[in-house]
């Protein structure tokens, strides 16, 4: 505690004088004098008249004592207690110094320091008596406060005008410039209008974490990429115990403007292009099956050939122990085979000596990738990167692969998909027993579960018409291009498509395409897909490629 002795001065007058307030009379004839009063403190400081009272946190307080003591021969009137700074200092119950001090009387008076803020402070208590000489006398008080100060930085930002496609980031660092340890409660962004265009990344969760005044700074970023050209605001609000900013924001900006204008043309030039593998169980029960495919394979290929199809037909078996390798003379078919029909009967009719474990999945999936369609392989060149696949399994039995995927159906349909750029270019069907079986075969259910995911169509394998069978598996075979990739990335809502049948009078199409922006491509529904010998224009802003 510091204690500081308040002394006063009362003067004694000459006969005859009329006696002041505070004023004591010796004896008659005694020479004037004066009862001195002086002022001790006890602080340990270098000025007795200074309060030290160190630092102190915000929120917390500490106090000193003040002694106020008469010194002098006759009452002490104290008149006022002045403070010069209210804001971080107090005096508690200052009505305990009462007004008038007999001599040798002291009162202490409590003075208090309570920063709510980061500061270093000094204020003035003045003392008010009727002393005459010293009527006022001045105490020094001064004081740390320690409190966490945040700063962010930038406080506002502007991204610009950017050309749509082009992202930003903005680093922005929080740190406390404060002495106390900054406690964070919260850290949030608001993208104001609502479309996602403003977004923040943060290392790890905020909440509770301390910044103290000498760690380095948290860094958040703020990602700009805008998707439209209306004008986007962003708001990081940041909760902590910085007691004079307890929520801190920032402020981004940012607008963008479209980029150049392109225009892509295209011609449906009906290529048509089909890979279609046929699995086929070579186990024992299947003799009568092989025959019927074989002898009504005409009803297939005559629809293909139809409808233009542009197709490579190949033949493997059930029997993994084959390794996935087409079957035949002719392992790969196509519109330029002479006698197709013939062909495929013989390249069908696979024999009844094959594994009783019918793994149409994983042979198809060993047909289709390395080592047999590596160059020089078996199977090289059957699987076209521009057409699509067409995977039909004819069984009796139950689906038993586990070689891959471990007898899933789900995930072998992922991985056919896998093979091409668009995942829709893979069809899957099947003749087997269906859902149930029944009759003269077991349960295909797998199989069936593979048609229904790829959109191919499942028929019974006990069907005496093979003819009806086969026409639809054929219709299902035809793949006009309905995919047209383009050369540049497009702002998505800009994209414009037109058709012409002459290649000069073109007309906007509204409905029957999407743009995909995982293909970067424009794709046509089945119903609306551009005929044979149709222009296609394909017009949209190009989606810039900026860095910073």
């Amino acid at each position: 505690m510091h204690r500081i002795a308040l002394a006063l001065v009362a003067f004694l007058l000459t006969p005859g004088c009329p006696v002041d307030e505070g004023l004591t009379r010796v004896g008659d004839g005694a020479p004037p004098t004066r009862v001195q009063a002086t002022i001790e403190v006890d602080s340990g400081e270098a000025d007795p008249h200074t309060v030290s009272f160190g630092e102190v946190e915000a929120g917390s307080f500490r106090d000193a004592t003040i002694t106020i003591t008469n010194i002098g021969a006759d009452a002490l009137q104290v008149r006022d207690l002045f403070l010069s700074n209210e804001a971080s200092f107090s005096l508690i119950a200052p009505e305990s110094v009462g007004p008038i001090l007999a001599p040798d009387v002291s009162a202490e008076l409590t003075v208090r320091y309570s920063p709510s803020i980061d500061e270093t402070v000094q204020a003035t208590l003045v003392v008010g008596s009727n002393d005459r000489e010293t009527p006022e006398v001045p105490v020094t008080l001064r004081a740390d406060g320690l409190a966490p100060t945040i700063d962010i930085d930038p406080l506002s930002f502007d991204f610009g005008d950017r050309e749509l496609g082009c992202v930003g980031n903005l680093p922005i660092s929080i740190r406390n410039v404060g002495r106390a340890p900054l406690i964070l409660d919260d850290i949030r962004f608001e993208d104001l209008g609502g479309a996602g265009e403003m977004t923040l990344q943060l290392q790890g969760d905020p909440q509770g974490m301390v910044l103290n005044p000498s760690d380095p700074p948290l860094v958040a970023t703020v990602f700009y990429n805008p998707t439209d050209v209306a004008p986007d605001t962003g708001v990081l609000s940041v909760t902590s115990n910085d007691p004079t900013r307890p929520e801190a924001t920032a402020t981004q900006f940012g607008t963008a403007h479209l980029g150049e204008w392109v225009t892509e043309e295209f011609a449906q030039s009906g290529d048509n292009a089909t890979d279609i593998l046929w699995v086929v169980d070579n186990s024992g029960s299947m003799g009568g099956e092989q025959s019927a495919l074989a002898a009504n394979f005409a009803s297939f290929i005559q629809i293909v050939e139809a409808l233009g199809v542009d197709y490579q037909i190949g033949v493997v078996t059930t029997d993994v122990g084959e390794g996935g390798v087409l079957r035949g003379s002719t392992p790969v078919l196509t519109p330029n085979t002479p006698s197709v029909a013939d062909a495929f009967a013989a390249n069908v009719n696979v024999g009844t000596n094959g594994s009783p474990n019918e793994k149409a999945f994983d042979s198809a999936w060993m047909a289709l990738n390395s080592p047999n369609t590596d160059p020089g392989g078996p199977n090289a060149g059957f699987l076209r990167d521009d057409a699509a696949l067409y995977v039909i399994s004819v069984s009796d039995e139950q689906e038993q692969s586990s070689n891959f995927a471990g007898g899933d159906p789900a995930t072998y349909v992922s991985m056919f998909q896998s093979l091409k750029a668009n995942p829709d270019h893979v069809v899957m069907s099947d003749i087997t027993g269906g859902l149930t079986g029944g009759g003269c075969a077991s349960s295909g259910s797998d199989f069936v579960a593979a048609s229904v995911l790829t959109g191919g169509i499942s028929v019974s394998i006990c069907t005496p018409d093979w003819v009806g069978s086969l026409s639809a598996l054929g219709w299902l075979a035809q793949s006009a291009a309905d995919t047209f990739e383009l050369s540049s990335t497009p702002v998505p809502n800009t994209v414009e498509v037109r058709l012409s049948n002459d290649g000069v009078n073109y007309v906007p199409v509204y409905v029957g395409w999407v743009f995909d922006p995982n293909l970067n491509a424009v794709v046509f529904d089945l119903d609306h897909v551009p005929d044979n010998g149709d222009f296609i224009q394909i017009g949209y802003a190009e989606l810039g490629n900026c860095e910073g």
